[in-house]
């Protein structure tokens, strides 16, 4: 066994790790003894999700190792090792691990996301040397969350690091704040651009994209060993090679066992030290005391440990009612009621009680006897509430006593210690029974029979001064708090003595025996695992590309034709009008196209290779970027922001730093120079362009919010930070064929930080007539992607014209038809598990702007097909229902003018009698609005609900473990709660949004139902009548479910300390409480928007009247219409010759 000296040291230092149950270290370090014991020498890539870096590796080895699928569950670190003979091992949780057979079952375990912590391939190599390793990490932005703590853990076995990154993800600050932390380990560091392809020289030069990355390195104070830009692809900037290179001769230098070994020594000893005072710290925090105060504090508790046995029996509520019930039955058990002078009086009583008893004089016997009986009952009963005074009362008071010291109620107290037992003389009188003389034996059993009963008073009297109490006792917490002291005290002394032994490095002065066996150095077992089979989706056999026969519907019918047949015919003038109007509608109809996806997923390039050329621009900030729209014209135009919603922006941009302004002008006149040293890159880009431009936006903005601009300017507007910060929508209009008809809208996409992104997200979700979901290859499906499409599919329910197509953009990066297949099952699956079939269309938006592309073609064609036949199958079919009724009307008049004059005249008499009604009353709209209210209600308390499970979910995902690994826990807490707030507050928005939505569609539903009765009866006295209200309340844009982010941290609960959050038990009650002060905070804008419904609800109601009225005017054109006209026989055959025209064409 080589580098035994350095295993010896790494080994002591294990075993003193585990001494503090820092089981993350403790991993690290098994992963360090392994590389030294293996004698390997480790160069990782680590980066973002999907950077490509599985790719890069095989490319290096020039061997196809890792599975590269871009689908997102591609997990588990990689460790790629040359050596003499292959093998792949998967590492298991619990120190466990099972040999693989092939390649397959790597890329098996990573598409069922098997709980593997890592992955280890050993395979030979003629480019590299035995030892030589490469780690492939899943990414430090995966959406799993182990998927994180895998790439930080496996680090530290780096002999150099190569940072990753895809070319659209340069800047993102997470990048530089990573590659600075690393800085700070002292881990050489190579920063690797991948994906380089991507470039388009159009849009910006290479130098120029070159001198912004390294400006970005220069101003993060970033240390890099080299910058190399590479790509799977030929590019003329394509440095692969010279990576390549400088591995193998990184390989050929390799740093010494013993300087890596110190330096990874020095790194662990540092952070179990900073963990120990963490640990230390948190326990002091608990305690409220100073490092230096521990040994007379100490001292101190030990003097105050003995708990008395009462506050032992306060800890517990059942246990002290039970204590204070059998204290009562002792008193009353050892009490010495019955002596002989109380049975005597008694006695005495139930004497002159007897039949027998006489008394003296010759008038008013019976008053006397009762009298005497009286006055015997009152001397019995004063001698038995003395002895209840004595022997009873003043021992339960006594007993007591001790509570008072407990309760802070004086009211209690004043129960507990001037406990009174008033005893009636019914308690006496109510037991005797008639009796002719007493007995010695009659007074005994009564004697007996009068204790039961002043027991049982006593317990009925005193059961209530117990139950207030036990309620008041405040000690529960004496005991339970002095054993977790116990715990702290005993914690903090073992954490001291093993902090000083690493300090003094006193365990390495420790005999220990070394293992020859590396499965025993690092506690390693094999375990038996087989893979499960495998069920694939087979999209590809599955779901074909659909091939649209031609619907029989509507479109089939010559509608204009129809209305030329009935167009001379004197009935259902308003009928036809309604037709000829829907027509003109038809005709000029716009089809709305929203095209979506996350930041960065291809949106733009796509919409560019739909119109086949480089028109669209958009910002790679999204702090600047504005929503653009295109359509068919010659000038372009552009809406600013209001000044209203930029300081809106401003503010949210600045919450985090304890700023907020009134106005635009009181931010432009404060301290900038001193607020732009705390921003992120992106901010400060946003704050620097208000602050320069801030003039000129005031001058435009007095002109009018929209401007037109030229062709050449709409890049400025659209992609530059100084000058998109201003802009609200960008108006592209292009002199293209293809845009006839349609506007397309290049979204911002949800999941933005950015309340504004996240309204006009809404809007344009709301508005559109068919929907675009752009998924990136690499990131082919994530959380985000599911969370925006389930909140469409809920909105997409309560528009049922509106259509949706997948996009999966990038298919040029698969490395194979297998590759491609694998996305397109992974998207089939995700897409069915929120229950939506769509069309899945697989493009490449580079490959079509160069040498043209299929799938772009196919998803052009689709497009086309949607505008011009099926967006507008519903008008067509709601015409042909019209010109339907209009032929069955006439059609039933020819049958009565021929068969049923009677009918006919029944008719003109129904006509008559309601002329000149009221046929729609103000009473169905308020029931409309009763029910409606109602639902209000319903949807309030289902949102409730809904946020009860929701919230923790959102909880879980921002505090958990991760916050310990920021050296400032205060700042984290502040960070974290900025991060959780951003994501509650778009779903919150969401949800308002869906619960509006819902609310006018059902208001407009109810109506048509109350009123579907008339319509019915009319129509059967050919008064035709289109019912179809679309009321719309002037619906508010301001989010009412908003919690501001120093409300939020003073809620967050004491217990969330550093400690406490990586212990699961402790999160996990964190983690709830968090989520309950959450909604907590929402009460209140809840409230606020029931009521804003309600006023919805007022609104919609007051327009129904006015669209009753213009329906009422209808139907009185149609009855005045009808009655005007008789039927002879030249009308009839007009009739019948149109009614056989209209056969022939519907």
């Amino acid at each position: 066994m080589d580098n035994t000296e350095q295993l010896d040291i790494l080994y002591k230092l294990k075993k003193e790790v585990e001494k503090s149950n820092n089981y993350a270290l403790v991993n690290t370090i098994n992963q360090v003894i392994k590389k030294v014991y293996l004698n390997q020498f480790t160069a990782s890539f680590v980066g973002h999700f999907s950077a490509g870096k599985s790719t890069l590796i095989n490319l290096l080895l020039e061997q196809n190792i890792l599975p590269s699928s871009p689908v997102p569950t591609t997990s588990n670190t990689a460790v790629v090792s040359v050596a003499e003979e292959p093998g792949i091992i998967a590492n298991l949780p619990h120190q466990q691990y099972t040999k693989l057979k092939t390649y397959d079952d790597v890329k098996q375990m990573n598409r069922q996301n098997v709980d593997v912590e890592s992955v280890e391939i050993n395979f030979p190599s003629n480019k590299f040397n035995n030892g030589f390793t490469l780690q492939d990490t899943p990414g430090v932005d995966s959406n799993v969350a182990t998927h994180q703590s895998s790439t930080e853990q496996f680090m530290y076995t780096s002999n150099i690091l190569f940072y990753t990154v895809d070319y659209n993800h340069v800047q993102s600050a997470l990048n530089f704040k990573f590659m600075r932390r690393i800085n700070e380990v002292g881990i050489p560091i190579v920063f690797v651009i991948n994906q380089i392809d991507k470039h388009n020289e159009d849009e910006i030069s290479f130098d120029t994209f070159k001198s912004r990355v390294e400006k970005s390195i220069k101003d993060w104070d970033i240390e890099l060993t080299d910058t190399y830009y590479v790509s799977k692809f030929e590019h003329p900037e394509n440095q692969i090679n010279e990576l390549s290179n400088y591995l193998v001769y990184m390989d050929n230098q390799r740093e010494s066992v013993e300087d890596y070994v110190n330096r990874t020594i020095d790194f662990i000893t540092e952070a179990q030290l900073a963990y120990i005072q963490n640990e230390i710290q948190d326990i002091l925090d608990t305690l409220d005391i100073e490092e230096e105060d521990f040994e007379q504090a100490y001292m101190k508790f030990q003097q105050n440990q003995e708990v008395s046995e009462e506050a032992q029996l306060l800890n517990d509520s059942d246990k002290l009612l039970n204590y204070l019930k059998q204290k009562r039955k002792d008193i009353l058990d050892n009490a010495y009621i019955m002596t002989h002078d109380m049975r005597e009086q008694l006695r005495s009583y139930l004497e002159s009680k007897s039949e027998d008893f006489k008394v003296g004089g010759l008038f008013n016997k019976k008053k006397k006897k009762e009298e005497e009986q009286e006055q015997r009952l009152n001397q019995a009963t004063d001698a038995l509430q003395d002895k209840v005074n004595q022997q009873i009362r003043q021992p339960l008071r006594e007993d007591m006593s001790f509570l008072t010291r407990f309760i802070n109620d004086s009211e209690v107290n004043n129960q507990i210690l001037n406990q009174d037992y008033l005893i009636k003389p019914s308690l006496i009188s109510d037991l005797y029974q008639p009796q002719t003389s007493i007995s010695n034996t009659y007074v005994l059993t009564f004697s007996d029979e009068v204790v039961k009963a002043l027991n049982k008073h006593i317990e009925h009297e005193s059961n209530p001064i117990f139950k207030d109490a036990v309620n008041h006792a405040q000690a529960s917490e004496l005991t339970t708090e002095d054993n977790e002291d116990k715990q702290e005290y005993e914690k903090f002394i073992e954490l001291k003595n093993l902090r000083e032994s690493l300090t003094t490095h006193n365990y390495q002065h420790y005999y220990i025996h070394l293992d020859d066996s590396l499965d025993k150095l690092i506690g390693r077992t094999e375990a038996n695992f087989e893979l499960k089979e495998e069920n694939s989706t087979a999209y590809h056999h599955k779901h074909e590309q659909v091939n649209h026969d031609e619907a029989e519907t509507a479109n089939q019918v010559d509608i204009q034709n129809a209305l030329q047949v009935v167009e001379d015919v004197p009935l259902f003038d308003r009928t036809k009008k309604d037709i000829k109007d829907t027509m003109h509608r038809l005709n000029n109809q716009i089809t709305k196209i929203g095209v979506f996806g996350t930041f960065s997923a291809g949106k733009s390039s796509l919409i560019n290779a739909l119109l086949g050329g480089q028109y669209l621009v958009s910002s790679p900030n999204p702090t600047t970027a504005a929503t653009t729209e295109l359509s068919y014209g010659e000038e372009s135009q552009i809406t600013l922001k209001s000044s209203e919603q930029l300081l809106d922006e401003v503010n949210n941009v600045l919450e985090y730093y304890n700023a907020s302004y009134d106005s635009l002008e009181s931010f432009i006149n404060s301290d900038l120079k001193k607020l732009k040293t705390q921003l992120e890159k992106n901010q400060l880009a946003f704050i620097d362009a208000i602050e320069k431009h801030y003039d000129m936006y005031l001058d435009m903005l007095n002109e009018g919010e929209v401007h037109t601009v030229s062709q050449e300017d709409v890049k400025k507007w659209s992609a530059e930070d100084e000058y998109a910060t201003f802009v609200k929508t960008v108006h592209l209009n292009l002199p293209l064929e293809w845009l006839k008809g349609k506007i397309i809208v290049d979204s911002l996409g949800l999941h933005s930080n950015n309340q504004r992104h996240t309204n006009e997200t809404e809007q344009i979700l709301t508005s559109s007539d068919l929907i675009l979901y752009v998924s990136y290859f690499n990131h082919s499906f994530t959380d985000n992607d599911k969370a925006f499409i389930e909140h469409m599919k809920a909105m997409n329910q309560l528009n049922e014209n509106q259509a949706f197509k997948m996009v999966i953009n990038a298919v040029d990066l698969a490395e194979n038809e297998d590759d491609l297949n694998t996305v397109r099952d992974y998207v089939a699956d995700a897409l069915g598990q929120v229950n939506l079939h769509s069309e899945i269309f697989s493009v490449s938006s580079r490959k079509s702007l160069k040498e043209g592309d299929q799938g772009i073609d196919q998803l052009r064609d689709s497009i086309q097909r949607f505008a011009d036949v099926e967006s507008k199958t519903i008008l067509e079919q709601q015409m042909v229902h019209q010109i339907q009724q209009m032929n069955d009307s006439y059609k039933e008049m020819i049958e009565e003018f021929h068969n049923n004059k009677e009918q006919i005249q029944a008719r003109q008499e129904k006509l008559l009698n309601i002329k000149d009604q009221d046929r729609l009353n103000s009473q169905l709209i308020n029931t409309t609005s009763q029910h409606t209210n109602n639902e209000v209600d319903e949807q309030i308390y289902h949102l409730n609900n809904r946020l009860n499970l929701q919230l923790l979910d959102e909880v879980k995902s921002v505090y958990n473990s991760q916050m310990t690994q920021n050296s400032d826990f205060n700042e984290e807490k502040k960070i974290s709660t900025k991060t959780y707030l951003d994501q509650i507050h778009q779903r919150l928005y969401l949800e308002q949004s869906l619960i509006t939505e819902r609310i006018k569609k059902y208001f407009n539903s109810q109506l048509e139902e109350q009123i579907a009765p008339i319509i019915k009866k009319l129509n059967h006295i050919h008064v035709l009548v289109k019912a179809q209200f679309d009321v719309e309340p002037d619906v508010k844009e301001t989010p009412f479910l908003k919690i501001d982010l120093n409300d939020m941290i003073a809620a967050l609960p004491k217990q969330l300390t550093k400690r406490k959050i990586l212990n699961p038990n402790s999160q996990r009650d964190i983690q709830e409480q968090i989520a309950n002060v959450t909604l907590e905070l929402l009460k209140d804008g809840l409230s606020e928007l029931k009521q804003e419904l309600n006023d919805y609800v007022q609104q919609m109601s007051r327009q129904a009247e006015t669209q009753f009225k213009q329906l009422e005017q209808q139907i009185q054109e149609q009855i005045d219409e009808l009655l005007s006209f008789k039927l002879d026989d030249t009308l009839i055959q007009q009739l019948e010759t149109k009614s056989k025209q209209l056969d022939e064409i519907i």
